[in-house]
């Protein structure tokens, strides 16, 4: 068969490079934005718009304390990984969300005795994505200068587990021993500094001093799933409770206090802590 003369191959050329799939581009990668949102200064019952992006973790910043999220789209709970810390709620899609089609998100919260409803709708944007939402029920400058900052804490810890994860844990409460865990808390996908093991009583915390490394998306660690002394797998012991006062942001150092139960105390720990419907945790294992 003859070659294609040179006018010939100069022809095929050009329809490779002018043809759509030799032009296609990249699609453009999404800008974080931050949004500060003043509840006081919108129509009673505004929905709010979050622009959500898969691989992205949105922080979303209360004035007062969580009590729980919901997803109201039936069909897609799954979809949306939600993590409640304190006054913080992390939204981060598994896919990209429908389109034209928002999602519908409820946000109860406390303050006082109180509980305020507030409804948000999840959307994807092409261009634009929100990184942190900070929303205030009503401006900080129309507060008294006297006025208490809402509790950061989660009403149910009690009052150990506060200081813990508000106070530098080498400085002893009043009624409370600390001294440095005689063991190992090595963490993957996040670095521990330090573990102190603090008795109050008959009660036993262990806080962990965590850094989680430039890049990552925020860690918030969820539960604590007690493993076997023997193969690792997931073994019983009571009812094990993780409290952070709030995700620990990529580069930043934060704080996690496990309440080890009663009946567990005097045995030797091996758990893991780790977050919900993710791949980082901190192992903890205690020397016999």
């Amino acid at each position: 068969m003859r070659s294609p003369s040179s006018p010939q191959r100069a022809v095929v050329v050009a329809l490779l490079v002018w043809s759509p799939v030799a032009v296609a581009q990249q699609p453009v990668a999404r800008v974080r934005r931050e949004q500060q949102l003043i509840l006081s200064e919108r129509p009673a019952g505004t929905e709010l718009e979050l622009r959500l992006a898969p691989s992205v973790t949105t922080v979303m910043r209360f004035d007062a304390e969580v009590e729980r999220a919901e997803l109201k789209e039936a069909g897609f709970g799954r979809g949306v990984r939600m993590d409640v810390a304190a006054r913080s709620l992390l939204l981060e899609p598994l896919q990209e969300l429908p389109p034209g089609k928002p999602l519908r998100l409820e946000v109860v919260l406390i303050q006082g005795t109180a509980r305020i409803r507030l409804r948000f709708l999840l959307v994807s944007h092409p261009s634009e994505v929100d990184s942190q939402v900070d929303v205030e029920l009503r401006p900080r400058s129309a507060r008294s200068p006297l006025e208490p900052e809402p509790p950061a804490s989660r009403s149910g810890l009690d009052p150990v587990s506060r200081f813990l994860l508000s106070q530098d844990l080498s400085e002893e409460a009043p009624s409370v021993s600390a001294i440095l865990f005689k063991g190992d808390a090595v963490g993957t996908g996040v670095l521990v500094k330090k573990t102190w093991d603090c008795l109050n009583g008959r009660k036993r915390l262990l806080g962990l001093r965590v850094f989680n490394p430039v890049g990552a998306r925020p860690w918030l660690a969820s539960e604590v799933v007690p493993l076997s002394s023997t193969d690792g797998a997931p073994g019983s012991g009571g009812r094990w409770e993780v409290n952070m006062e709030a995700p620990i942001e990529p580069g930043a150092f934060g704080r996690v206090v496990v309440a080890v139960p009663e009946e567990q105390a005097a045995a030797p720990v091996r758990v893991q802590v780790r977050e919900r419907d993710g791949d980082r945790s901190v192992l903890i294992q205690e020397a016999r």
